[in-house]
C-alpha cells in the first residue's frame, strides 16, 4: 500500500517539474491577455493543491488546454472505521466497520461560461475515472447480550463472531459531474468544489464466523445478491490549490 502510493506522489511530482519547465513556453501567450483577468480567474493556470472528501484525502494537479478544458490528475485514500448497533435474527447486536479507499483520478473539465462573470463563471462539467487499488469493507458482528441456553447464559464471546467483507474489483471505474473549479481566493491560490459519482464494478462478498455462528457463513451469497446493485459511489470533494500563473 505504501510503495503503491509513494509512487503515484512521484508520478506527480514529475508532472510538476515538466509543468515548471514548459511556463516559458507560455509566456508569449499569457502577456497577451490583460492582467485584470488574471485577478477574474481567467484563464485557469497550471495548479498544484491538496483535497478532502467522500473518497480521501490527497493532491491534485490541474493542467490548462485552453481557456475552457482542463485535467484535473489526484490521487486519494480513505481509512475508516466505526461501531454500529443493529439486529441479527431479533437478537441485538454490535459491530465493528472498517473500510478502506484509494484511488488515482483523471478527471475532464469543461466550463462554459468561463469569461462571464459571477456564480457560473465557475461551473464546469466532469467526465473521467479513477483506478481503486482499495476499495473494500469488513463487518465484525456478535451478540450484544448474553445468549439464553436453557437456564445458562452464554457470553457473547462464546457465541462467537460473524465477519463478512465486501470488496469491489481493482479496477478503472468511470465518473461524471459537476463542479465550480478555480475559485480564486488570492492571487496565487483558489478552490474547487466537486460533487459527482463512480460507477463501480459488482461488489463480492465472502463471510467467516466461529463457535454457535458458523452456520451463517452460508448466507454470503444471499448478501451478495442483496447489494449487486450498489454500484454507485458518490463523491463529494473540496480542494485548495496553489497557482503558478
Amino acid at each position: 500500500m505504501k510503495i503503491r502510493f509513494t509512487k503515484v506522489f512521484v508520478v506527480l511530482s514529475c508532472c510538476l517539474t515538466l509543468a515548471v519547465l514548459s511556463r516559458a513556453q507560455a509566456g508569449e501567450q499569457r502577456d497577451s491577455i490583460p492582467a485584470s483577468a488574471y485577478s477574474n480567474g481567467y484563464p485557469y493556470p497550471f495548479a498544484l493543491g491538496v483535497h478532502m472528501g467522500t473518497t480521501g484525502v490527497g493532491l491534485h494537479l490541474y493542467q490548462p488546454l485552453g481557456p475552457k478544458f482542463g485535467l484535473r490528475l489526484g490521487a486519494s485514500y480513505m481509512p475508516f472505521s466505526t461501531n454500529i448497533s443493529g439486529t441479527y435474527n431479533d437478537y441485538a447486536t454490535r459491530s465493528a466497520v472498517k473500510a478502506k479507499s484509494g484511488n488515482v483520478s483523471l478527471a475532464f473539465g469543461w466550463t462554459p461560461f468561463v469569461q462571464g462573470s459571477g456564480f457560473f463563471r465557475s461551473f464546469n462539467v466532469q467526465v473521467g475515472g479513477a483506478y481503486f487499488w482499495k476499495l473494500d469493507g469488513e463487518l465484525t458482528t456478535r451478540l450484544r447480550d448474553p445468549y439464553k441456553f436453557g437456564e445458562i447464559n452464554v457470553h457473547p464471546d462464546h457465541v462467537g463472531t460473524i465477519t463478512t467483507d465486501v470488496e469491489w474489483k481493482k479496477t478503472v471505474n468511470p465518473y461524471a459531474g459537476i463542479g465550480w473549479s478555480n475559485i480564486v481566493i488570492d492571487s496565487r491560490f483558489s478552490m474547487h468544489i466537486d460533487l459527482g459519482c463512480y460507477y463501480l464494478s459488482k461488489p463480492s462478498v465472502s463471510m467467516q464466523a466461529t463457535g454457535l455462528l458458523e452456520e451463517n457463513v452460508n448466507n454470503a451469497a444471499i448478501i451478495e445478491r442483496n447489494i449487486e446493485n450498489y454500484r454507485y459511489l458518490p463523491r463529494l470533494e473540496v480542494g485548495f490549490s496553489y497557482r503558478f500563473w
